[in-house]
């Protein structure tokens, strides 16, 4: 191996070591002796943040899988009224994060809400005497999630299909099998890996969910880790309820690679033929369209508009100087935090493919563990490990570097939860790419450093900008992170709209909010011209 190569290896090393600091701290207090506060905790409310957990989990992965699928399904097998269309545009409500969906749709048909208003006016009823599904409950939570999350299942199940060969449909047609069988028999068994997978990431991400969660009033884990910390200053307890959570989560991913092992399904490779989409025509092209236009409709659009309705009514009220530093912060954490975590994820994909071995691959399975863990639960370990730090230095050496609070924290804490993302670009890109052309290049002799730069490089740049614009989206719509993390009097677009709602000003949180979503409209519409050019 040669002096490169192993500073290569060293430095994922180091890396994979510092990106795990927050699990390992947040795992060594699973075994920390009780407290009176926890107690406390175990008899009063415990049992509620497991069953709501529980049920969020298992609500929105089935509401994500039944819709994900079925529009993916659609898009990638038949052809109907605007196909080309949503093949593209169910993806729109990935830019719209859960929390505000939540505000948007409290603010609509809420107790309170416009459009439940308009439709009590016009029955000329009052709201006791007619039946009202409460949008702000545990079951409103789920169907709001589950609008704005199914776009992990549509991507992957989609992407997955638009890889499979039309020789298999083909096949199962011989034995006289027709549209049903075929999809309950081979469409459904084949894409239960992708199916799973996309589940699997909507599930991890209702349950970091804060933002929701607290508007609606609905106990989950992140909202005990919030009250612990920020309301009984217990960081102890705090990261007590964090280790059950992050124990939970692995649980799940355990149980989502048991269920793909040994369930890989791929074509030949000289058998491949792409799908051959069906037209569809009369009730089944009107059915296939009301499938796909309804979480699109309740998804994004309609949500849009009326942001967009909130908005002209209420700009002139909140745009000012203050606002534009907002932004101007936002966009700066998002720039700055996608470039660095895609340059280090590159860092530790290039060093797996250079050095094909078990520490380099436990290096990125150790990191990419990050994405499964809440936000929440990432900023507590942060804190709780750079208060420790911070005082050992203090006492040892009589140094005193505030770590905590600063925006270096808020990066780290980005860094630890979304290089996963980032990392999963690179390994498709990299994968693209025959071993052949690094035997090539190690026989011409034209070194590492050449190597990566005219060789790998030109070849990666779209999983690069793909991973940037992921990170630098998610960056955007992080909330709990950012807030517990953040420097004093340091605010991002999505606190603001978190505050202006929880002070009843739902029609002006429309406009930090229409911001967001704007920005995510625009970092999709480039992620899906990227995707074309792949």
């Amino acid at each position: 191996m040669t002096d490169k190569l192993k500073s290569l290896k060293f430095s994922s090393a180091i890396l994979a070591l510092v990106i795990s600091i927050p699990m390992i701290t947040i795992f060594i207090f699973l075994f920390i002796p009780q407290t009176p506060n926890w107690e406390h905790i175990v008899d009063t409310v415990l049992f509620e943040y497991i069953f709501n957990t529980l049920y969020i989990m298992i609500a929105v992965g089935i509401l994500t899988t039944l819709i994900g699928f079925s529009t993916a399904y659609l898009v990638s097998l038949y052809t109907f009224s605007f196909s080309k269309f949503f093949d593209y545009a169910l993806i729109l409500p990935f830019a719209i994060p859960t929390y505000i969906l939540a505000f948007i749709y409290n603010g609509m048909f809420g107790i309170t809400g416009n459009v439940t208003s308009w439709i009590l006016d016009l029955m000329g009823k009052n709201l006791y005497e007619v039946p009202f599904f409460d949008i702000q409950s545990i079951n409103g939570a789920v169907i709001v999630m589950s609008l704005v999350l199914y776009p992990y299942v549509y991507l992957v199940t989609r992407t997955y299909l638009s890889f499979e060969s039309s020789s298999i449909i083909e096949a199962a047609k011989t034995f006289n099998l027709n549209t049903w069988q075929i999809l309950k028999k081979v469409i459904i068994p084949i894409s239960r890996p992708a199916i799973v997978a996309g589940a699997t990431l909507a599930i991890m991400e209702a349950v970091s969910d804060f933002g929701t969660m607290d508007y609606f009033g609905v106990n989950t884990f992140v909202t005990g880790i919030f009250r612990l910390w920020e309301g009984m200053g217990s960081i102890e307890d705090a990261s007590k309820l964090a280790s059950i959570l992050m124990t939970f989560v692995f649980i799940l991913i355990l149980l989502e690679r048991f269920q793909r092992r040994n369930k890989v399904y791929k074509s030949s490779g000289k058998d491949f033929r792409p799908l051959t989409k069906i037209k569809l025509k009369g009730w089944q092209n009107n059915l296939a369209f009301a499938v796909c236009f309804l979480p699109f409709f309740f998804g994004f659009l309609l949500p849009f508009i009326q942001l967009i309705i909130w908005f002209i009514g209420s700009y002139e009220e909140i745009i000012d100087e203050g606002f534009v530093n907002l932004f101007l912060n936002t966009i700066y954490l998002g720039v700055i935090s996608a470039t660095i975590i895609t340059t280090l994820a590159l860092i530790l994909v290039y060093n797996f493919r250079m050095n094909k071995n078990r520490s380099s691959s436990s290096f990125v399975q150790i990191v990419k563990l990050g994405y499964s863990i809440p936000g929440a639960v990432v900023a507590v370990g942060i804190l709780t490990f750079f208060g420790v730090f911070q005082n050992q230095l203090q006492n040892l050496f009589s140094i005193n570097i505030l770590i905590s609070g600063t925006i270096i924290a808020v990066i780290f804490g980005y860094l630890v939860r979304f290089i996963a993302i980032s990392i999963n670009n690179f390994e498709a890109g990299f994968n693209r790419i025959p071993q052949s052309y690094d035997d090539a290049a190690q026989i011409s002799g034209i070194g590492q450093i050449k190597t990566f730069r005219k060789v790998f490089i030109p070849l990666i740049k779209n999983s690069a900008f793909a991973s940037f614009i992921v990170i630098f989206i998610e960056v955007v719509k992080e909330l709990p992170l950012t807030m517990v993390l953040r420097p004093f009097d340091y605010d991002t677009l999505a606190i603001r709209a978190l505050e202006l709602n929880e002070q009843a000003q739902t029609i002006q949180s429309a406009v930090p909010s229409l911001c967001i979503v704007l920005i995510g409209m625009i970092s999709v519409i480039l992620l899906i011209r990227n995707m074309k050019k792949a």
